[in-house]
Protein backbone atom coordinates (compact mmCIF):
# COMPACT_ATOMS: atom_id res chain seq x y z
CA UNK A 1 0.00 0.00 0.00
CA UNK A 2 2.85 2.43 0.59
CA UNK A 3 3.93 2.31 -3.08
CA UNK A 4 0.74 3.44 -3.96
CA UNK A 5 -0.01 6.13 -1.50
CA UNK A 6 3.53 7.61 -3.00
CA UNK A 7 2.52 6.77 -6.48
CA UNK A 8 -1.18 8.38 -6.03
CA UNK A 9 -0.51 12.00 -6.85
CA UNK A 10 0.81 11.03 -10.50
CA UNK A 11 -1.17 7.45 -10.70
CA UNK A 12 -3.92 9.66 -13.14
CA UNK A 13 -0.92 10.69 -15.66
CA UNK A 14 -0.54 6.98 -16.86
CA UNK A 15 -3.59 7.68 -18.67
CA UNK A 16 -2.19 10.16 -21.05
CA UNK A 17 1.37 8.57 -21.20
CA UNK A 18 0.89 5.08 -21.20
CA UNK A 19 -1.50 4.65 -24.79
CA UNK A 20 -2.50 0.91 -23.33
CA UNK A 21 -4.57 1.89 -20.91
CA UNK A 22 -7.04 4.11 -22.87
CA UNK A 23 -6.82 2.09 -26.47
CA UNK A 24 -6.64 -1.19 -25.01
CA UNK A 25 -7.47 -1.10 -21.30
CA UNK A 26 -10.28 1.42 -20.82
CA UNK A 27 -11.72 0.25 -24.21
CA UNK A 28 -12.46 -3.33 -23.60
CA UNK A 29 -13.21 -2.60 -19.94
CA UNK A 30 -15.70 -0.09 -20.80
CA UNK A 31 -17.01 -3.02 -23.94
CA UNK A 32 -17.55 -5.31 -22.01
CA UNK A 33 -19.63 -3.32 -18.71
CA UNK A 34 -22.18 -2.04 -21.45
CA UNK A 35 -25.34 -0.69 -20.11
CA UNK A 36 -24.87 0.48 -16.62
CA UNK A 37 -28.08 2.96 -16.69
CA UNK A 38 -29.89 3.48 -13.07
CA UNK A 39 -27.63 0.81 -11.83
CA UNK A 40 -25.02 0.15 -8.57
CA UNK A 41 -21.98 -0.37 -9.07
CA UNK A 42 -18.61 -1.00 -6.93
CA UNK A 43 -15.50 -0.10 -8.49
CA UNK A 44 -12.99 -2.45 -6.34
CA UNK A 45 -9.29 -1.32 -6.11
CA UNK A 46 -10.71 2.04 -7.62
CA UNK A 47 -7.21 3.92 -7.13
CA UNK A 48 -7.91 7.60 -8.09
CA UNK A 49 -11.34 6.44 -9.28
CA UNK A 50 -11.17 7.16 -12.94
CA UNK A 51 -13.75 4.47 -13.54
CA UNK A 52 -15.74 5.12 -10.46
CA UNK A 53 -16.60 8.59 -12.31
CA UNK A 54 -16.60 6.84 -15.58
CA UNK A 55 -19.74 4.62 -14.16
CA UNK A 56 -21.80 7.53 -13.08
CA UNK A 57 -21.04 9.44 -16.22
CA UNK A 58 -22.66 6.26 -18.28
CA UNK A 59 -25.79 7.02 -16.43
CA UNK A 60 -25.13 4.67 -12.61
CA UNK A 61 -27.25 5.45 -10.28
CA UNK A 62 -24.94 4.74 -7.77
CA UNK A 63 -20.96 4.49 -7.72
CA UNK A 64 -18.68 3.36 -5.07
CA UNK A 65 -15.11 3.18 -5.57
CA UNK A 66 -13.15 1.08 -3.06
CA UNK A 67 -9.22 0.88 -2.28
CA UNK A 68 -7.12 0.00 0.46
CA UNK A 69 -4.46 3.22 0.17
CA UNK A 70 -5.88 6.27 1.80
CA UNK A 71 -3.91 8.81 -0.94
CA UNK A 72 -5.45 7.06 -3.78
CA UNK A 73 -8.97 7.70 -2.34
CA UNK A 74 -7.83 11.43 -1.48
CA UNK A 75 -6.81 12.06 -4.81
CA UNK A 76 -10.31 10.57 -6.13
CA UNK A 77 -12.06 12.47 -3.83
CA UNK A 78 -10.09 16.05 -4.89
CA UNK A 79 -11.16 14.78 -8.50
CA UNK A 80 -14.55 14.40 -7.40
CA UNK A 81 -14.78 17.91 -6.29
CA UNK A 82 -13.96 19.40 -9.45
CA UNK A 83 -16.47 17.59 -11.42
CA UNK A 84 -19.24 16.82 -9.49
CA UNK A 85 -20.17 13.25 -10.60
CA UNK A 86 -21.65 12.27 -7.82
CA UNK A 87 -19.17 9.23 -7.50
CA UNK A 88 -18.49 7.96 -3.52
CA UNK A 89 -15.26 6.87 -2.55
CA UNK A 90 -14.47 5.11 0.97
CA UNK A 91 -11.16 3.49 2.13
CA UNK A 92 -11.11 -0.58 2.54
CA UNK A 93 -9.44 -3.75 1.97
CA UNK A 94 -11.93 -6.14 -0.45
CA UNK A 95 -10.12 -8.88 1.53
CA UNK A 96 -12.52 -7.87 4.48
CA UNK A 97 -15.21 -5.83 2.96
CA UNK A 98 -18.47 -5.76 4.87
CA UNK A 99 -21.74 -4.08 5.86
CA UNK A 100 -22.01 -2.39 2.45
CA UNK A 101 -25.07 -3.25 0.89
CA UNK A 102 -26.05 -5.04 -2.27
CA UNK A 103 -24.95 -3.59 -5.75
CA UNK A 104 -25.70 -4.56 -9.37
CA UNK A 105 -22.11 -4.95 -10.51
CA UNK A 106 -18.69 -5.07 -9.42
CA UNK A 107 -15.69 -3.80 -11.05
CA UNK A 108 -12.24 -4.80 -10.31
CA UNK A 109 -9.16 -3.19 -12.29
CA UNK A 110 -5.60 -4.88 -11.55
CA UNK A 111 -7.58 -6.43 -8.44
CA UNK A 112 -7.21 -10.08 -7.67
CA UNK A 113 -3.60 -10.65 -8.60
CA UNK A 114 -2.92 -8.55 -5.38
CA UNK A 115 -4.59 -11.81 -3.69
CA UNK A 116 -1.42 -13.21 -1.51
CA UNK A 117 -2.60 -16.08 -0.70
CA UNK A 118 -5.07 -18.74 -1.91
CA UNK A 119 -6.83 -17.56 1.00
CA UNK A 120 -6.81 -13.80 0.47
CA UNK A 121 -7.91 -14.74 -2.88
CA UNK A 122 -11.22 -17.37 -1.69
CA UNK A 123 -11.79 -14.11 1.02
CA UNK A 124 -12.11 -11.43 -1.77
CA UNK A 125 -14.51 -13.70 -3.88
CA UNK A 126 -16.53 -14.05 -1.27
CA UNK A 127 -16.55 -10.38 -0.03
CA UNK A 128 -17.34 -9.25 -3.47
CA UNK A 129 -20.04 -12.40 -3.68
CA UNK A 130 -21.54 -10.53 -0.56
CA UNK A 131 -21.64 -7.48 -1.68
CA UNK A 132 -24.04 -8.22 -4.75
CA UNK A 133 -27.74 -8.56 -5.30
CA UNK A 134 -28.60 -12.85 -6.73
CA UNK A 135 -27.50 -11.78 -11.14
CA UNK A 136 -25.00 -9.46 -10.12
CA UNK A 137 -22.21 -8.88 -12.09
CA UNK A 138 -18.43 -8.97 -11.49
CA UNK A 139 -16.39 -7.59 -14.14
CA UNK A 140 -12.49 -7.65 -13.91
CA UNK A 141 -9.11 -6.75 -15.58
CA UNK A 142 -6.73 -9.49 -14.12
CA UNK A 143 -3.32 -10.51 -14.64
CA UNK A 144 -3.18 -12.87 -17.81
CA UNK A 145 -2.12 -16.18 -16.52
CA UNK A 146 -0.90 -16.74 -19.85
CA UNK A 147 1.19 -13.95 -19.86
CA UNK A 148 4.82 -13.67 -21.62
CA UNK A 149 7.76 -14.76 -19.49
CA UNK A 150 10.27 -13.66 -21.96
CA UNK A 151 11.90 -10.27 -20.41
CA UNK A 152 11.17 -7.08 -21.40
CA UNK A 153 8.57 -7.80 -23.73
CA UNK A 154 5.52 -5.37 -22.19
CA UNK A 155 8.34 -2.46 -21.87
CA UNK A 156 7.47 -0.83 -25.22
CA UNK A 157 4.05 -0.70 -24.05
CA UNK A 158 5.00 0.80 -20.52
CA UNK A 159 4.86 -2.05 -18.42
CA UNK A 160 8.64 -3.13 -16.39
CA UNK A 161 7.69 -7.05 -14.98
CA UNK A 162 10.68 -8.94 -13.22
CA UNK A 163 9.47 -12.29 -13.34
CA UNK A 164 11.62 -15.37 -12.71
CA UNK A 165 12.03 -17.22 -16.31
CA UNK A 166 13.40 -20.12 -14.51
CA UNK A 167 10.06 -22.25 -15.09
CA UNK A 168 6.38 -22.26 -15.00
CA UNK A 169 4.77 -19.36 -12.70
CA UNK A 170 3.12 -21.44 -9.64
CA UNK A 171 -0.11 -19.74 -8.02
CA UNK A 172 0.61 -17.72 -5.38
CA UNK A 173 4.08 -16.92 -6.75
CA UNK A 174 5.45 -12.92 -6.60
CA UNK A 175 7.10 -10.79 -8.87
CA UNK A 176 7.04 -6.86 -9.13
CA UNK A 177 6.32 -4.70 -11.95
CA UNK A 178 6.23 -0.94 -12.34
CA UNK A 179 5.44 1.53 -15.10
CA UNK A 180 7.94 2.71 -16.97
CA UNK A 181 7.24 5.51 -19.93
CA UNK A 182 9.56 8.47 -20.64
CA UNK A 183 8.38 11.34 -18.01
CA UNK A 184 7.28 8.91 -15.63
CA UNK A 185 8.61 6.04 -13.41
CA UNK A 186 6.35 4.27 -11.00
CA UNK A 187 7.40 2.76 -7.87
CA UNK A 188 7.75 -1.53 -8.15
CA UNK A 189 4.46 -2.71 -7.15
CA UNK A 190 4.51 -6.73 -5.99
CA UNK A 191 1.64 -8.59 -7.67
CA UNK A 192 0.66 -12.19 -7.64
CA UNK A 193 0.24 -14.99 -10.05
CA UNK A 194 -3.24 -17.12 -10.00
CA UNK A 195 -4.07 -19.80 -12.66
CA UNK A 196 -7.20 -19.68 -14.51
CA UNK A 197 -8.14 -22.56 -12.74
CA UNK A 198 -7.47 -21.19 -8.96
CA UNK A 199 -9.13 -18.01 -10.07
CA UNK A 200 -12.60 -20.20 -11.27
CA UNK A 201 -12.02 -22.34 -8.37
CA UNK A 202 -11.86 -19.08 -5.90
CA UNK A 203 -15.31 -17.60 -7.97
CA UNK A 204 -17.22 -21.06 -7.82
CA UNK A 205 -16.81 -21.16 -4.13
CA UNK A 206 -18.08 -17.67 -3.61
CA UNK A 207 -20.94 -18.12 -5.55
CA UNK A 208 -20.63 -17.22 -8.97
CA UNK A 209 -21.28 -19.03 -11.99
CA UNK A 210 -21.02 -18.13 -15.52
CA UNK A 211 -17.66 -17.33 -15.63
CA UNK A 212 -16.26 -16.12 -18.80
CA UNK A 213 -12.72 -15.26 -20.11
CA UNK A 214 -13.01 -12.40 -22.59
CA UNK A 215 -9.56 -11.26 -24.51
CA UNK A 216 -9.27 -7.58 -24.42
CA UNK A 217 -9.59 -5.61 -28.20
CA UNK A 218 -7.64 -2.36 -29.36
CA UNK A 219 -10.09 0.98 -29.89
CA UNK A 220 -10.57 2.42 -32.86
CA UNK A 221 -8.38 5.10 -32.09
CA UNK A 222 -5.55 2.89 -31.24
CA UNK A 223 -6.06 2.06 -35.14
CA UNK A 224 -4.22 5.43 -35.83
CA UNK A 225 -0.90 4.08 -34.82
CA UNK A 226 1.48 5.18 -37.12
CA UNK A 227 3.04 1.28 -36.80
CA UNK A 228 -0.22 -1.09 -37.73
CA UNK A 229 2.00 -3.58 -35.83
CA UNK A 230 2.84 -1.54 -32.98
CA UNK A 231 -0.11 -3.49 -30.78
CA UNK A 232 0.56 -7.00 -31.86
CA UNK A 233 2.62 -8.29 -29.30
CA UNK A 234 0.48 -7.13 -26.88
CA UNK A 235 -2.65 -8.01 -28.62
CA UNK A 236 -1.79 -11.45 -29.01
CA UNK A 237 -0.47 -11.95 -25.77
CA UNK A 238 -1.50 -9.50 -23.68
CA UNK A 239 -0.61 -9.01 -19.86
CA UNK A 240 -3.82 -8.14 -18.32
CA UNK A 241 -7.36 -9.95 -19.61
CA UNK A 242 -11.28 -9.41 -18.75
CA UNK A 243 -12.82 -11.90 -16.59
CA UNK A 244 -16.98 -11.96 -16.12
CA UNK A 245 -18.98 -13.44 -13.66
CA UNK A 246 -22.47 -13.39 -12.83
CA UNK A 247 -23.35 -13.95 -8.85
CA UNK A 248 -25.82 -17.16 -8.62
Amino acid sequence: MAEYDAFADQYDKTFELVPLRTYVEAHSILKLLGEVTGEAWLDLACGTGAYTRELRRRGAGRALGIDLSPEMIRVAQLAEEERLTGAEYQVADVGGLGGIGRFDGALGVYLLHYSTSMEHLEDMCVNISRSLRPGGRFVTYQLNPDLSLVPDYYLKYGADFQIPVDGPLEDGQAFTFRISVPGLQSPHFTVYYWSRTAIEQALTAAGFSRIRWVMPELSPEGHDHPDPQWWRDHLDRPFAVLLEAEKD
